[in-house]
């Protein structure tokens, strides 16, 4: 018999129309349902990101905006100049604080007798005593004067009554103590020691705000500069063209001390210390002043 071929049946061919179009439609719900669910948090994330780089942005431009520090003046030849005419001798320090370096200085950890300049350290401790409510600046202190009169009278009027009565409350040894946490080393109660390099620390306190809020900074500094006059033949006498801030000390015929804040009519301040020993008068300091001035206007 002759052999019949049989060819095999081909396979049946699925209609894979009907599942590519499921699959297209699952695509479309899938990225429907992300863009739904996805989209706030892009939008989110975007609007994050613009905030950050708007925050950058401000301080970048803030940065920028830092105005940049004066000019730096070297007066050392000027000081130097000064005290080869003089025949008694004086701790000098002058300190720029806006470029916060000691732009002159003469002997400046020499110990001298402070006189009144004590009083400068014990004020400035009682007005941050008061802020923290270690001292009451209401309570009476001496004949009648508050805790708070008394830091106004030892400054503006060199008040010893009130100087003394306040640095014996607070202690000597824990006055020593606490200027020396400041950085303060050579000013010693007990004996009433200081240094021009210590009395421009302090000043250096008061003009850069560390301890003092603005009311008592304020305070202390107008103390410093509404005073008698017989207070003002130093320093202030011999640039009055400066505003100056200042607490002086002297011992008759040996010692003439006299430290401040000097303003200049820009409003460029400078701190200024000036000790002597072997002199009792303002009128080198005053010449000073005159000197120094000149070459910093």
């Amino acid at each position: 018999m002759p052999v019949v071929q049989r060819y095999a049946r081909p396979p049946r061919r699925r209609n894979k129309k009907p599942l590519r179009f499921a699959l297209v439609a699952a695509v479309f719900a899938l990225v429907a349902v992300a863009a739904f669910v996805i989209r706030p948090m892009i939008f989110k994330g975007n609007k994050l990101a613009g905030s950050q780089l708007q925050q950058t942005n401000q301080t970048s431009n803030t940065e920028d905006a830092t105005p940049a520090k004066p000019p730096l003046v070297n007066l050392q030849p000027v000081v130097d100049e000064w005290l080869s005419g003089q025949s008694a001798s004086y701790s000098i320090v002058v300190y720029d604080p806006a470029n916060e370096q000691i732009i002159a200085s003469n002997d400046p950890d020499r110990k001298f007798f402070a006189a009144s300049l004590y009083k400068l350290f014990v004020a400035y401790l009682a007005l941050v005593d008061f802020q923290n409510g270690a001292q009451n600046p209401g309570e009476e202190l001496w004949g009648g004067f508050t805790r708070k009169e008394c830091v106004d009278k030892m400054i503006r009027e060199s008040h010893s009554p009130c100087g003394e009565a306040m640095m014996a409350d607070m202690g000597q040894e824990t006055l020593r103590s606490r200027v020396s946490q400041m950085g303060i080393e050579n000013t010693i109660f007990a004996g009433i020691t200081t240094t021009a390099r210590d009395s421009a620390l302090i000043l250096q306190y008061i003009v850069e705000g560390r301890d003092l809020n603005a009311e008592n900074t304020a305070f202390l500094r107008d103390a410093m500069r509404v005073q008698p006059d017989k207070y003002r033949r130093g320093l202030p006498q011999g640039a009055p063209e400066a505003t100056w801030d200042t607490k002086v000390g002297w011992n008759e015929q040996y010692n003439y001390h006299d430290v401040g804040i000097m303003t200049l009519p820009g409003g460029r301040e400078y701190v200024v210390a000036i000790l002597s020993q072997g002199n009792g008068s303002p009128t080198p300091i005053a010449d000073f002043a005159a000197t120094i001035y000149q070459a910093l206007k």
